[in-house]
């Protein structure tokens, strides 16, 4: 396994992340605009990778709109199959999407536009990439193995990336989805949450949150995982300064578990 982060794509992006000894980026965009962006500079990424040694792991699209009256976005469509190719070119292991719900019509439509949207990706990915589902409620309604059950059940080839974090939000058993699905997992998230009663509090470090870390990389590692770890600085306590300190924190408690 190895240790990486979310961050951007810029140089300076490139070189903190070399900086904090970490070994890859996870490009992560938040709407079409972000995706467009991102795809018009693959070429700039793919050499400040040949310049700095870090490579670019994994390219995400969150926060979906891809879904209307159960039925393809064609517009939209093009720019995800567009940044799956932007995530080939510059040699990224997996592309991470979701699909958005509509609420006005039936599961059956909902679930069969998923289905259309994975069997698209999975197309044009032809075993190039791998493409994972998120389990990231954000605009995104394939997060529980209900969900996996029906849409992975029909896409055998689709992998998830899965965080702790979202399901234990969620009040989720986090260590059954791993288990249970463990060894259909492509990429995964490093990123603290904690609670106090049922309301949460913070998305903290690794390391001083309510994970249980070391029943996770048990589960990882019987499931045969040897794919990457990728640290998600998402708390609005932990920024700027402590925020580096806090992906530092992160970085020494999970390495021990890093055999």
């Amino acid at each position: 396994m190895r240790l990486g982060r979310i961050n951007g794509y810029s140089i300076a992006d490139f070189e903190k992340v070399k900086e904090q000894g970490l070994s890859f980026i996870e490009i992560c965009t938040n709407n079409q605009e972000e995706a467009e962006r991102q795809i018009a500079h693959s070429e700039e990424i793919k050499e400040l990778v040949k310049s700095s040694g870090i490579d670019v792991s994994c390219i995400g699209r969150w926060n979906h709109d891809i879904n209307t009256k159960g039925y393809i976005h064609e517009e939209r469509m093009q720019v995800y199959l567009a940044q799956l190719e932007s995530a080939i070119s510059i040699g990224a292991k997996t592309f991470v999407c979701g699909c958005n719900k509509d609420e006005g019509v039936s599961l059956y439509k909902n679930y069969s536009c998923a289905i259309e949207l994975f069997g698209r990706l999975l197309e044009k990915a032809d075993g190039r990439i791998s493409v994972a589902v998120e389990n990231c409620d954000w605009n995104n309604f394939i997060v529980s193995p209900r969900d996996w059950e029906i849409v992975l059940g029909e896409l055998p080839d689709l992998r998830i990336k899965y965080d702790c974090s979202h399901a234990y939000n969620r009040g989720h058993n986090y260590l059954d989805e791993l288990s249970d699905w463990g060894e259909k997992i492509a990429h995964f998230h490093i990123k603290g949450t904690t609670h106090a009663g049922k309301r949460w509090v913070d998305d903290p470090p690794a390391g001083m949150d309510d994970i249980k870390w070391g029943s996770v990389f048990a589960i990882l590692y019987a499931r045969g995982y040897k794919g990457d770890l990728s640290i998600e600085p998402h708390s609005r306590t932990w920024r700027g300064e402590l925020g580096d300190a806090g992906v530092a924190f992160t970085k020494q408690y999970i390495e021990q578990f890093i055999l």
